[in-house]
């Protein structure tokens, strides 16, 4: 049975193909991906080929609404909070519309933002991560590991006999 291995592109029509395109060549060059396609009209970049396509003439007639059929959203998965904590200030620093901050969503291990593209697609770029562990005081986490190594030694030699 043939098994799919990856997402090898996805797709995006757009309404002002050149503000999109310098739009997502900041955003997919500061996450990673390289241009790798130029044509008049279309704008491939790598990873997973992530394009952007001049919309037709009857498509550019409205503008994007997230709940009609077609695209919802795009997510990007990173590599850490810090991560998603410099994509929201380089969002910041280049007066992209950011519709939620870097920050926990469904619940503490979920960290993401939430962006907008020229058109009002809706972006995301998240990870899968607890919150980082708060540093303890050396001197009290070293002494209470010490006390449970020596609690687990002694109940060990308890069960010998």
């Amino acid at each position: 049975m043939p098994r799919v291995v990856g997402i090898d592109h996805l797709v995006l029509s757009v309404g002002d193909f050149a503000r999109s395109q310098d739009f997502y060549d900041k955003l997919l060059v500061f996450l990673g991906f390289k241009r790798k396609y130029d044509y008049a009209e279309m704008t491939g970049w790598s990873k997973t080929l992530f394009w952007i396509a001049a919309a037709d003439a009857q498509g550019r007639k409205h503008k994007y609404r997230k709940g009609d059929i077609g695209f919802h959203h795009y997510a990007f998965e990173l590599a850490s909070r810090d991560d998603v904590d410099a994509l929201g200030a380089f969002l910041d620093e280049n007066g992209m519309t950011v519709l939620d901050p870097p920050g926990e969503y469904y619940g503490r291990n979920y960290y993401a933002v939430y962006f907008a593209d020229p058109d009002g697609m809706k972006l995301e770029a998240m990870i899968w991560a607890p919150p980082k562990a708060r540093a303890k005081s050396a001197s009290r986490s070293g002494s209470k590991s010490k006390r449970k190594a020596s609690a687990k030694r002694k109940a060990r030699a308890a069960r010998r006999g």
